[in-house]
């Protein structure tokens, strides 16, 4: 008895494929004469982050406010697969309030593309965890500025707290 099974390029859909190596782990690597796409087939997945569905159940977690590094937990995937889902999102932040008492302003940097460091600054609203606006861009005052304007662009107005040293 023998299974066959036909493959098809999961861009264009075309059955117009050639072997192309393997994966790191043995995986065999194909390749698509039509559109140039290179893929694993389905039943060869070994990695919760290539399959469709858990980019659905990223996107709803961080629409959710669940963390990064939770998200990646729960679901058993790398942060960098979350972190590229979050940044192909197309979700707008649409602020709660037009006032807030105290927005506290936090950020992280990450690595994009060849060794890029880019870092994200945020304004968040600590008692509601919600994230009210964000800026990316070097650590410097252009960005803090992008972040202020950004947030006078959105209407938003909060009390300012300086700190003492």
């Amino acid at each position: 008895m023998t299974i066959t099974i036909d493959l098809y390029c999961p861009q264009c859909h075309s059955p117009n494929l050639s072997r192309n190596g393997k994966k790191s782990k043995g995986n065999q690597n194909y390749l698509c004469k039509d559109c140039g796409r290179q893929f694993i087939s389905s039943h060869e997945i070994t990695y919760r982050g290539c399959l469709p569905e858990v980019v659905t159940l990223v996107n709803s977690m961080l629409v959710r406010g669940i963390g990064i590094r939770d998200i990646s937990t729960i679901l058993k995937i790398s942060i960098t697969k979350v972190l590229n889902v979050l940044k192909s999102a197309q979700y707008t932040i649409i602020p709660q309030f037009s006032h807030y008492d105290c927005l506290e302003i936090d950020e992280f940097w990450t690595y994009v593309g060849k060794k890029n460091k880019v870092w994200l600054i945020y304004a968040y609203h600590r008692e509601s965890g919600e994230i009210v606006a964000y800026v990316r861009g070097k650590r410097d005052i252009k960005t803090a500025e992008k972040l202020r304007n950004r947030l006078k662009w959105l209407g938003i107005s909060y009390d300012w707290i300086g700190m003492d040293n």
